[in-house]
């Protein structure tokens, strides 16, 4: 299974190109998948645009981006029994690039990957399944804190993970959720309670009032400011993307704060996250900001990663 497509990449950095990739997924257990819509993921892309890498693993462009695609299997190995030709799938990961790096790498008109990355949807996909990803990767970052429904929970950033871990406290009967967040208008989408524009307008009445607080926004930094929000011992869950985790200890310490750190979702996770989304547990259409064709990618970008009114963008591959 050999192939040339079409696939967003990063030629270098700041730079975006739709360019012809080339692939081959000759192992047994390899699928092909034809593409219905990517999505941007603000915080990860913004990283990777600027050369900053969000794991151990070095930057080697040209680079595919794309971690979230929803489409439709057009080939099997031999070996793959999870999934059949004509199958509709959430796909993660593209891992058969041949000539490119793959970061993720799904931001393909064709995206040719491993049966381990796909999760078979049982029927034709609609938006919703887009954020299945997102939804267990907070699933997976909630489970690591153990909140119960008595829980005090703050929320720093209501960005797409911000704003879902909201929904997702309030599906476990947690209510006394509250955020940060600057632009008035993700406040507005989001269901937790009391909503500040600025850390300041958390008066002395907050200080030691949360046992969770959840930093979704990437700028460490923010956990020296809240730190007197939180309960002493109480828990740090970061969530965020972070190239150095450069905080003065010497703010925090006296809290002696938990701080807890996520990345991994699991199958499990992602299992529970399609479960959670079939059964319309939440509102999920307010996610989807923006939709845009292929071609006009650079667009999509653009709003993706300057707009305040942007959570999920989404790029239309048919």
């Amino acid at each position: 299974m050999k192939g040339l497509t079409n696939a967003i990449i990063l030629p270098k950095a700041n730079k975006l190109k739709l360019s012809d990739v080339s692939f081959d997924a000759g192992h047994p257990g390899d699928v092909i998948v034809k593409t219905i819509a990517t999505t941007i993921t603000p915080g990860l892309d913004r990283l990777l645009l600027t050369n900053k890498p969000v794991s151990k693993k070095v930057l080697d462009y040209p680079i595919v981006l794309g971690s979230e695609m929803i489409g439709q299997v057009t080939d099997t190995g031999s070996a793959v029994s999870a999934v059949k030709t004509g199958d509709f799938v959430y796909t993660f990961k593209g891992s058969r690039w041949t000539e490119v790096e793959a970061y993720y790498g799904c931001h393909a008109e064709v995206v040719p990957t491993s049966e381990e990355y796909v999760l078979p949807l049982g029927r034709k996909p609609i938006h919703r399944d887009l954020l299945t990803g997102l939804l267990a990767y907070v699933i997976s970052a909630i489970e690591k804190a153990r909140p119960d429904r008595s829980s005090r929970i703050l929320i720093l950033g209501l960005g797409s993970v911000g704003l879902m871990a909201a929904e997702y406290l309030r599906t476990m009967g947690i209510e006394s959720v509250d955020a940060l967040e600057n632009f008035g208008i993700r406040g507005q989408l989001s269901s937790a309670r009391n909503i500040a524009m600025q850390i300041d307008d958390f008066t002395g009445e907050f200080n030691d009032s949360y046992d969770i607080i959840i930093e979704t926004t990437g700028r460490i930094l923010l956990i020296e400011k809240a730190i007197r929000l939180l309960k002493p011992r109480g828990q740090v869950l970061l969530m965020g993307n972070y190239e150095v985790l450069a905080y003065d200890y010497r703010l925090i310490q006296h809290k002696e704060p938990v701080i807890i750190c996520s990345n991994i979702t699991s199958v499990e996770n992602l299992q529970a996250s399609r479960t959670l989304l079939e059964q319309e547990s939440f509102e999920s259409e307010k996610f989807f900001t923006n939709v845009f064709p292929v071609n006009q990618f650079e667009l999509a970008y653009r709003i993706a990663l300057d707009s305040k009114e942007a959570i999920k963008t989404v790029i239309s591959w048919i």
